[in-house]
């Protein structure tokens, strides 16, 4: 940033008062394009700009194509010219797409088969001899554990200490909707004198 930048920047920012950087930017056109830009920076950033820039890019952009290299068309292959290697080269191409065509076709041939393969079964599965886990279980024909009649009344006394909660909290749930009511009603009406 050139020392004019920067005393344009500070006299903006109001950190600099000098009639001198006033007088730089009536005589050169480069400093208030930069006054300008910088006003359209600021207000952007205060969000006070109620109209986009006016910014004018079409010199630069034809100074650009100015000095752009020319584009220039690609030589034509010496290979295809021979008659003969004219022709092999395609063919060459298309054989490599063929090939890998058929490879892709062959995996996904091989890969269903596989999978559809059913799973091998074994003739005779016997079942596992008793041994160093244990074995087989021995069969029994009472499989629930009875409950002893004390734990029956025990269970019975604490579904009706909840039962009796729930019912207790139902009954003021409403009895709270009811106050509410009553406030709105005499909330909503008049002041009576």
């Amino acid at each position: 940033m050139t020392q004019q930048q920067e005393k344009l920047s500070a006299f903006m920012d109001g950190e600099v008062e000098d009639d001198k950087i006033i007088d730089a930017i009536k005589q050169d056109e480069e400093l208030q394009a930069k006054w300008q830009r910088y006003h359209v920076i600021r207000s952007t950033m205060r969000k006070e700009a109620s109209v986009a820039p006016e910014m004018d890019l079409t010199a630069s952009i034809a100074a650009a194509l100015d000095n752009e290299p020319a584009i220039v068309a690609p030589k034509t292959s010496r290979w295809r010219s021979i008659p003969v290697l004219g022709n092999v080269i395609p063919f060459a191409a298309q054989s490599g797409q063929f090939a890998v065509a058929a490879s892709v076709a062959l995996a996904v041939i091989l890969g269903v088969q596989h999978l559809n393969q059913p799973a091998p079964s074994e003739p005779f599965t016997t079942a596992p001899t008793a041994g160093p886990q244990g074995g087989l279980a021995p069969v029994s024909l009472e499989q629930t554990r009875t409950l002893p009649r004390n734990d029956m009344n025990e269970v019975l006394a604490k579904k009706r200490k909840i039962n009796a909660l729930i019912a207790d909290h139902e009954q003021q749930v409403k009895l709270k909707q009811v106050q509410i009511d009553e406030e709105e009603k005499v909330s909503e009406e008049p002041d009576r004198p």
